[in-house]
């Protein structure tokens, strides 16, 4: 087999063209070359990478017609920008799979099963046996389990991504990142360790999660918060501890023509419960006198924190965001009309 011909492979394999015997060509060469090479090999340099690509090309032409028993299943989604390029990814996506039994002094489940890394300056969109999607950050990686759909569907996650869960009550949903465990039922939300910082962030877009530690105390008792749209967490790897939050940038949960922004003389009471409803977000007033102050304005177009901004510079108050709430706070109808 010429290098030209090998390329045409990754690309049929890629493309789920493959007849049977080119499928098991594919998967024996990467199962015994995902024994020979290092996961975590970093090239400093092109040179090096090329030179890499050279010595994986050459034990291609040994293997050609070496048999092997198959032990792993494998991606099809090689990337056949390059031969030594796709063939490098190939050896990293096997040859991790099974390697998460500790970390952090802890047992981590035995994740057996398919990896994909994100080695492209763009994002990567992944479709997962039961069509739920992810999406990887450039640089992130994922686990599927071989197992997954038995029970649980679960995955370990390294860097950042952003989940499309397909809704099913009867198969939880688990993401393992760190000792950081989100367990979902069908959502929509996003994991995010953050740059420079000994933390993981889960933000909710839609529906529901559990976002727990997988280490328990002597009590047998785990850390967790369950979290709703528009909120988040984060998680210190160090401390151990989750604070809940609400997202930078609140989106609107529920866009309906019954919800207007635009307020004529409208009670702070009704516009506050337009803005609940709109980004599911709790938001208490600490006057209960405040409530029937009177509000007229447009805030069509602004995002929530800056409509919490105009209505009160308009009644004369001012807000606080504690947890997952935010908490409003004024003289009674100190500058209403």
């Amino acid at each position: 087999m010429t290098r030209g011909e090998f390329e045409k492979l990754t690309e049929r394999y890629r493309t789920g063209k493959c007849s049977p015997e080119e499928i098991a060509f594919v998967e024996r060469w990467v199962e015994m070359n995902g024994r020979l090479h290092d996961a975590d090999l970093v090239f400093d340099s092109e040179n090096e990478a090329e030179k890499t690509g050279a010595e994986i090309w050459k034990n291609i032409r040994k293997q050609t017609e070496e048999p092997k028993q198959r032990r792993f299943r494998v991606s099809r989604w090689i990337n056949a920008a390059g031969v030594a390029a796709a063939c490098v990814a190939c050896v990293v996506l096997i040859w991790n799979s099974g390697h998460f039994t500790k970390k952090n002094g802890q047992t981590e489940p035995d994740m057996v099963g398919v990896e994909t890394m994100n080695a492209s300056q763009n994002q990567q969109r992944i479709v997962l046996p039961d069509s739920s999607v992810v999406t990887l950050a450039q640089g992130a990686g994922i686990v599927t389990s071989e197992r997954y759909g038995e029970g649980t569907r679960t995955v370990r996650l390294t860097g950042e991504a952003f989940f499309e869960v397909r809704p099913n009550r009867k198969v939880p949903f688990l993401v393992y990142s760190g000792d950081l465990v989100t367990e979902v039922l069908g959502t929509s939300f996003a994991i995010r360790p953050e740059t420079g910082k000994k933390t993981i962030e889960v933000s909710v877009v839609t529906g529901k999660v559990s976002v727990y530690s997988s280490e328990k105390d002597r009590n047998q008792r785990r850390s967790g918060v369950i979290i709703t749209p528009n909120q988040k967490v984060v998680y210190d790897v160090e401390k151990k501890t989750i604070r809940e939050d609400i997202v930078d940038h609140p989106k609107m949960v529920k866009e309906t023509p019954e919800l207007s922004f635009n307020f004529d003389e409208v009670v702070l009471r009704e516009v506050l419960s337009t803005l609940q409803q709109a980004y599911e977000t709790e938001i208490v007033v600490g006057n209960p006198e405040l409530n029937e102050c009177v509000f007229t304005g447009n805030l069509s177009g602004y995002g929530l924190f800056k409509q919490l901004d105009y209505v009160c510079d308009v009644l004369g108050a001012n807000y606080e965001i504690r947890g997952t709430t935010i908490f409003l706070n004024g003289e009674a109808c100190g500058s209403s009309r």
